[in-house]
């Protein structure tokens, strides 16, 4: 699920152009996850869907929505299709896609789905989120993937929108019984 990324942003917004300091993050490489990365990536994203979601959603629905967004799914993490930005064995950021939902349903393969996609707080705004954005939908064109789907929280939008995803619709995603996470359904043609 692509539930939290980068802060919202103006489009066309960059690190440059931003009223905040430019941050100075270490050397990476965008590289294919492995099953090994499954604790890096889950602590990750929990530090990056806590810090990011906290401003948008009430209190209540964090408490009980965030542990059921943490686990990542070893298929997703063996699939190939989903990427870090590893800065030495530290992780900046994870992201990718895959042709399954994140309910699990598969659809054409024409199709696909942007999955977990998630910066550590202190890089932000830095670019990392959308360089695996552009990697992971690059990777998706080759193997042909001419839709991809987005199942955004309310927080991260804007950053989808700037990375060419059009709003379809609002949906509530059911954690469990009686919680509900507002999101937004996205959609981007890829050729």
């Amino acid at each position: 699920m692509c539930l939290l990324q980068e802060s919202p942003s103006i489009e066309g917004d960059s690190p440059s152009q931003s009223s905040e300091p430019l941050r100075v993050l270490p050397p990476f490489i965008v590289r294919t996850a492995t099953p090994a990365d499954a604790l890096a990536i889950d602590g990750l994203i929990a530090a990056s869907y806590g810090a990011l979601m906290r401003p948008v959603y009430h209190d209540d629905i964090l408490a009980r929505a965030l542990p059921r967004l943490m686990r990542t799914a070893p298929s997703l993490l063996s699939g190939g299709s989903y990427f870090v930005a590893d800065a030495g064995g530290v992780l900046l950021g994870a992201g990718g896609w895959s042709q399954a939902t994140p309910f699990g349903g598969i659809g054409p393969a024409s199709n696909g789905h942007m999955r977990r996609v998630a910066v550590v707080p202190h890089a932000i705004r830095s670019g990392v989120g959308s360089l695996i954005v552009d990697h992971a939908l690059a990777h998706a064109q080759t193997q042909g993937v001419e839709n991809m789907f987005c199942l955004s929280t309310l927080a991260a939008e804007d950053f989808y929108k700037a990375k060419g995803f059009d709003a379809t619709g609002e949906v509530e995603l059911t954690l469990e019984p009686g919680l509900y996470l507002p999101a937004i359904q996205m959609r981007r043609t890829l050729n």
